[in-house]
């Protein structure tokens, strides 16, 4: 089974409606957190990527950031009252400004605050509810206490990151805690991380035989086949093939863009961060977003862009690399 990763300001609605529409393999997203909100009203701007209506063709988990529990309690109600059955908590995200008041990877060093939300809300969700997490956050031992915590409940899953808030999205993974612990969980785990090329899948899947569900994010980013390929076994796809789906798929995101922002700077600025990826496609690929990111207006981009899909040579998929080039915002 195969997740599509909440990488917040990329993974949102628009970009899973678009992803649908030409490549095949995803079979469920989590989607970039909801915020628990300061009142008692959630906004509708905050549900607005998770409204039923938007996820037509993808199904989707909602991901919830946050440490109140009557908030969480509040929201996944509201959640259940739009048809949802699973909501997922946020114990991964290493972004300091969250991390700093004890969310998302912040709140991993306190594994007793964990388990008095747990205490707290488990006996009142109208939903099931499944935890991302890393292995800590200033250091993957903190992983061992944690997995006490999340053994004393029934989660519906446990995806895994297996790197530290600290690291952000780099370094090395700590696979050697994960070793250690795999055995003493409990639950279904979803394996999060650097899955980018099919040799990287059949490393991990063959080191763990007992996993069978997996999270993509950047990979599928600068690879839109990798689902494809890692459940055929083979990337043995056309030129012509892949050059049409990426054109159409980018023509396909670029609309949907439109119909969710009114301000042209602001339509830019998106493209800008999807080509920051999306420049991997391509051979040059730095000198492509360099390109791109000097242009002003999108009667400049968008024609730039068309004539790289039609044009540049492609990059094979084993040379490209899972993060952004340039200064793209990061997830």
């Amino acid at each position: 089974m195969i997740y599509l990763a909440p990488l917040q300001g990329y993974t949102e609605a628009e970009y899973r409606l678009a992803w649908s529409s030409f490549f095949t393999g995803i079979d469920i997203a989590v989607s970039p957190f909801v915020p628990l909100s300061e009142s008692l009203i959630f906004r509708a701007k905050h549900l607005r990527d998770v409204m039923p209506d938007k996820n037509l063709k993808m199904p989707v988990i909602p991901q919830v950031l946050g440490n109140e529990p009557g908030k969480f309690i509040r929201l996944s109600q509201r959640l259940a009252d739009l048809g949802y059955e699973t909501v997922n908590w946020n114990l991964g995200c290493p972004k300091p400004a969250v991390a700093r008041k004890q969310r998302g990877s912040g709140i991993l060093p306190f594994p007793e605050k964990i388990r008095a939300i747990l205490d707290k809300i488990m006996p009142h969700l109208p939903v099931s509810l499944s935890i991302k997490t890393r292995l800590g956050y200033q250091s993957p031992e903190e992983f061992y206490e944690l997995v006490t915590v999340y053994n004393d409940y029934p989660l519906e899953s446990l995806m895994i990151h297996p790197r530290i808030g600290t690291q952000m999205y780099e370094g090395a993974l700590h696979l050697g805690i994960l070793d250690q612990t795999i055995n003493s969980i409990r639950h279904p785990i979803v394996f999060s991380g650097d899955i980018v090329t099919q040799a990287d899948f059949e490393l991990i899947s063959n080191r763990y035989p007992s996993i069978s569900r997996w999270m993509l994010g950047r990979g599928v980013l600068v690879n839109p086949f990798l689902p494809e390929i890692l459940l055929k076994g083979t990337d043995h796809l056309s030129d012509e093939i892949i050059r049409t789906k990426q054109y159409n798929f980018m023509d396909e995101l670029y609309c949907e863009i439109k119909d969710k922002f009114q301000r042209e700077r602001t339509i830019l600025n998106k493209v800008k961060d999807y080509w920051s990826y999306f420049s991997r496609w391509y051979d040059g690929d730095v000198e492509i977003f360099t390109h791109l990111s000097r242009l002003n207006t999108l009667n400049e981009f968008i024609p730039a862009a068309r004539h790289y899909m039609m044009h540049k040579p492609l990059a094979p998929f084993e040379t490209r690399i899972g993060r952004p080039v340039g200064k793209a915002s990061e997830v």
